[in-house]
C-alpha cells in the first residue's frame, strides 16, 4: 500500500537523519583528557547505540574535567541525548551552556540541536532562527551540510519548498557519499514535484546555467502531459546541452526518458466516451463531474490534441453501466471515462472483457485483481481516513479515539483509519458510533472519554470521606487525539461538546466531509483548532486558472466543487495512466492532491492538510519529520 510505504520511506529517512546529526562535528581535541577511561566508555556506549548510558558519561567527564574542557563535554552529552530522542535531558543541557564561553564551532552544533528539537516539535520558525548566521567561514563540511539540511526540512515544514530546494542545492557539493548525496536530489525532486498548479505556472524557468533554474526546467517538462509528438528525447537531449554540468542524477533522468517508449507503442486516445448518471437523483454530481471533464478539456497544454468528447447517460441502474459502456465502443470510442457510482463501477468489472482502457470515477470492493485496461480514481472517504491515520502519527500521536457516524459509510471510514494506524503502530483505545439525526452528543461523549468512570471514582472518594468534595470531570488519560468523522452539521457540534466535557486539550482530527467547501467562520468557530485533509482545488488560495473558469462558466454549491475537481483530474490524468502504472515513484500532482497508482490500478490521493483558526481554515505545512518514539 502506497501510503505506508510513504510513511515508512519517512521514518527511515528520519532515522538516518538523527544517526547523522553531528557525528563528525567534534571541537578541537584537547592534548591530555582528563580520563581516559570514562572516554572510552562514552565512545563504546555511542557505538552500541546505548546514548543515555553515553550522555551520563560525558556528564561525568565535565565534571571531573578541565575547565577548558567542560562545555565540549556537555556538548557532547546534550548531542548523545538527543541521538536517543531524549529531549527534555539536551533541552536541560543546552540551557546550561552559555553562548560567550563556546567558539564558533560549538555555538554551531549547539544551534543544530536547538534547531533539529524545534523541527520534531512542528516550530519551522524556531528552527529557522535558531540557524541564522551558523554556517560561517571556516565551519567543516559536515557541519555546515547539517545546517543546510536542517535548513531544508524547516523550510518545508514552514510551507515555503522553493527555500527548501535552495537549501538541498546548496547541500549538494557537501556531500561527499554517494547514496546521502542521492537521497538529498530524491528529496529536492520530490519536493519540487509536490509544487501546487498554480506555484508552477509561475515557475517559468530562467536562462541557464543556474542550478535552480535547471531543476525547474527539468520539472517542466516532467510535468509536460505526453503525448507521442513531444519528442521526450529531444528535450531531455536540449536539457542536457543547456546544462551540462547539472547534479540531476542519471537514474532520475532515466526515470523520465523510460516513459517514452511506452507513448511511442501506444494510440493515444482519438475518441473519449464520458459516462455519467446524468438523469435520476446523482444528476446534479454527475452535472459538476462534466462541467470539470469539459473545463480541463478546453485548458488542456496540448492545443493540438483535439480528441472526440463523446458524453452518455448512464442512468442510475448499474446493470446498465456496462451496457452504455458497450454501446460508446461500438460508437468508435477508443478511451472510456465513468461510470461515477460504486454499484456501477462493480458491475463493469464484472463485464469482461473490456476492450478499451477505462478510468472508473469511483473504487470497487470487488478485492480481485483488476483488468489491465481498468483504471479506479474517486474520492475515496477511506483514502481520506488512511491519511487521517498518517497524518496523526507523523504528528507523534500513538492512542486514538474515534467517533464515526453509525451506518455503512462511518463503517468503511472507520475500518480504513483502524487497519492503517494499526498498520503504523498505533492503537485504537475506544470508539463510538452516533445517529446521523443527532444533535446531543452528550451521552456517547462521556462513554468515549470515560467520564462516568471519573464521576464514580469521585462519588466512591466523598462516601469514604463522608465529605462533600470539589469535583471537576476528568476524560480520560490513555488517549493523545480523536478521529471524527463527520458532516458539517454534527462537525460543528462535536468538538463544542468535547470542551465542555473538559477534553479540548485533545486534538481532533477529520475528513473533508466536516467542511462545507467554503469559508465560513460564523457557522465554523466551534471547529478552531480540528485539523482536516480536503483537496488542493478548495484549500489553495491562489489563483487557479481551471478552477476559477469552472466556478465562472458553472457557478453552483460549494459541495459539488470537489465533483467538479475530481471531473478535471479524470480529463488530466489519461496521457499519465501508463507511467504511473509502469513507476511505482510517479505521482501526479492533481486538483484533488497528489495521487499515485497502487499494483491494482486503483488511484490514491495525497490532499492537503488545514486547521480552522477563527472559523476558516489555514494551511498547514507537511509533516515531513515523524516525532522520536
Amino acid at each position: 500500500m502506497k501510503q505506508l510505504s510513504t510513511i515508512r520511506r519517512g521514518l527511515i529517512y528520519a532515522a538516518a537523519f538523527v544517526i547523522t546529526l553531528n557525528t563528525c562535528a567534534a571541537a578541537t581535541e584537547q592534548a591530555s583528557q582528563p580520563d581516559t577511561v570514562l572516554l572510552e566508555k562514552a565512545y563504546a556506549a555511542e557505538r552500541g547505540g546505548r546514548y543515555a548510558v553515553a550522555a551520563r558519561e560525558y556528564l561525568n567527564l565535565a565534571t571531573v574535567g578541565e575547565a577548558a574542557t567542560r562545555y565540549e563535554y556537555l556538548l557532547k552529552a546534550a548531542e548523545a541525548f538527543y541521538r536517543g530522542n531524549f529531549l527534555a535531558q539536551t533541552k536541560n543541557i543546552l540551557a546550561s551552556l552559555p553562548e560567550p564561553a563556546l567558539n564558533p564551532q560549538q555555538v554551531a552544533r549547539r544551534q543544530t540541536l536547538v534547531a533539529a528539537i524545534a523541527i520534531v516539535e512542528r516550530d519551522p520558525a524556531a528552527a529557522l532562527d535558531a540557524l541564522v548566521n551558523t554556517d560561517t567561514p571556516g565551519m567543516p563540511a559536515d557541519l555546515n551540510a547539517e545546517i543546510h539540511q536542517l535548513r531544508a526540512l524547516a523550510s518545508a515544514q514552514a510551507g515555503d519548498p522553493l527555500e527548501s530546494v535552495r537549501e538541498r542545492i546548496a547541500l549538494a557539493p557537501l556531500l561527499t557519499d554517494p547514496a546521502a548525496a542521492r537521497r538529498n536530489n530524491q528529496q529536492l525532486w520530490q519536493t519540487l514535484l509536490d509544487l501546487p498548479q498554480s506555484a508552477l505556472e509561475n515557475l517559468r524557468p530562467a536562462p541557464p546555467p543556474d542550478t535552480l533554474n535547471g531543476w525547474l526546467a527539468l520539472l517542466h517538462i516532467a510535468k509536460t502531459p505526453l503525448v507521442p509528438d513531444v519528442g521526450l528525447e529531444q528535450r531531455i537531449d536540449e536539457w542536457r546541452r543547456l546544462y551540462p554540468h547539472h547534479p540531476a542524477t542519471a537514474d532520475l533522468i532515466d526515470s523520465l526518458l523510460a516513459r517514452q517508449p511506452e507513448l511511442l507503442n501506444s494510440k493515444y486516445p482519438q475518441h473519449i466516451a464520458l459516462l455519467l448518471p446524468l438523469s435520476g437523483g446523482h444528476a446534479k454530481a454527475a452535472e459538476a463531474v462534466r462541467d470539470g471533464f469539459l473545463a480541463a478539456y478546453f485548458q488542456r497544454e496540448q492545443t493540438a490534441y483535439q480528441p472526440v468528447i463523446q458524453i452518455y447517460d448512464s442512468g442510475e441502474n448499474p446493470a446498465q453501466s456496462a451496457q452504455t459502456h458497450a454501446r460508446a465502443v461500438a460508437d468508435g470510442a477508443d478511451f472510456v471515462v465513468g461510470p461515477l457510482s460504486k454499484e456501477g463501477v462493480t458491475a463493469l468489472r464484472q463485464h469482461n472483457p473490456l476492450t478499451v482502457p477505462t478510468l472508473a470515477l469511483n473504487y470497487s470492493d470487488d478485492p480481485q485483481p483488476a483488468p489491465a485496461n481498468f483504471f479506479q480514481f474517486g474520492l475515496a472517504p477511506e483514502d481520506e481516513a488512511r491519511q487521517v491515520a498518517e497524518r496523526a502519527r507523523l504528528d507523534g500521536h500513538t492512542q486514538a479515539l474515534a467517533i464515526v457516524p453509525a451506518g455503512e459509510w462511518g463503517g468503511r471510514v472507520l475500518r480504513a483509519f483502524q487497519e492503517h494506524w494499526q498498520q503504523l503502530g498505533g492503537r485504537v483505545v475506544a470508539t463510538q458510533h452516533y445517529e446521523t439525526n443527532a444533535n446531543d452528543f452528550s451521552a456517547l461523549l462521556r462513554r468515549l472519554l470515560n467520564i462516568d468512570a471519573s464521576e464514580n471514582r469521585a462519588r466512591a472518594l466523598r462516601a469514604a470521606l463522608q465529605t462533600d468534595l470539589k469535583f471537576e470531570p476528568r476524560h480520560r488519560q490513555d488517549a493523545d487525539f480523536i478521529f471524527m468523522a463527520a458532516f458539517p452539521r454534527q462537525a460543528r457540534q462535536i468538538p463544542a461538546q468535547l470542551k465542555f466535557f473538559y477534553a479540548g486539550d485533545l486534538p481532533v482530527y477529520t475528513t473533508s466531509h466536516s467542511y462545507e467547501g467554503r469559508p465560513d467562520p460564523a457557522k465554523d468557530r466551534d471547529l478552531d483548532g480540528v485539523s482536516f485533509t480536503d483537496i488542493p482545488w478548495l484549500l489553495n488560495d491562489q489563483p487557479l486558472p481551471l478552477r476559477d473558469a469552472v466556478e465562472q462558466a458553472w457557478p453552483g454549491q460549494a459541495g459539488l466543487r470537489r465533483l467538479a475537481a475530481l471531473g478535471a483530474d479524470a480529463f488530466r490524468l489519461i496521457p499519465h495512466l501508463n507511467s504511473l502504472r509502469n513507476s511505482p515513484h510517479e505521482e501526479f500532482s492533481g486538483a484533488t492532491g497528489r495521487l499515485t497508482m497502487d499494483t491494482n490500478n486503483r488511484i490514491h490521493r495525497a490532499p492537503w492538510w488545514a486547521r480552522f483558526n477563527q472559523g476558516e481554515p489555514k494551511l498547514l505545512p507537511p509533516a515531513t519529520t515523524p516525532a522520536p518514539q
